[in-house]
């Protein structure tokens, strides 16, 4: 886990997963080549583990259905598969939006995976900070 010692970087930064759908999605963070990327629904791709000397604050994430649905937000607890799930709404109902802003903090290893059982467009934003 990063402890700060030294110089490092804070950044805000966001992501955003279009047309989730019956699929876990891991958020791209992105790493240290800026905002994290927008991808589809079951997204593996990009910095989807919080790399080592990384702390990652999520601030907010919100939902956006497209079809009456099942959200679920859990934590990979360093990337072990031991998933701990932190936010679960059900229904959300079609054409309305859904936000999650208590903090969560990320660290070394851990994936934020979001899970909808229909189509809906995640947002969020995050605290990225670098202590490499």
């Amino acid at each position: 886990m990063a402890i700060p010692t030294g110089s490092g970087s804070e950044v805000l930064r966001n992501f955003g997963i279009n047309g989730s759908g019956g699929a876990t999605s891991l958020v791209d963070f992105g790493g240290t080549s800026g905002t994290g990327s927008v991808r589809t629904a079951g997204n593996t791709a990009g910095v989807v583990a919080v790399p080592a000397n990384v702390i990652i604050t999520i601030l907010n994430i919100i939902w956006k259905a497209s079809a009456d649905i099942t959200l679920t937000a859990t934590i990979d607890w360093q990337g072990s598969g031991t998933d701990i799930t932190f936010c679960q709404f059900s229904p959300l109902a079609d054409n309305s939006a859904f936000v999650f802003s208590e903090k969560i903090v990320l660290r070394e290893g851990d994936k934020l995976e979001l899970y909808t059982t229909g189509t809906a467009d995640i947002y969020g934003s995050f605290i990225y900070q670098d202590w490499t």
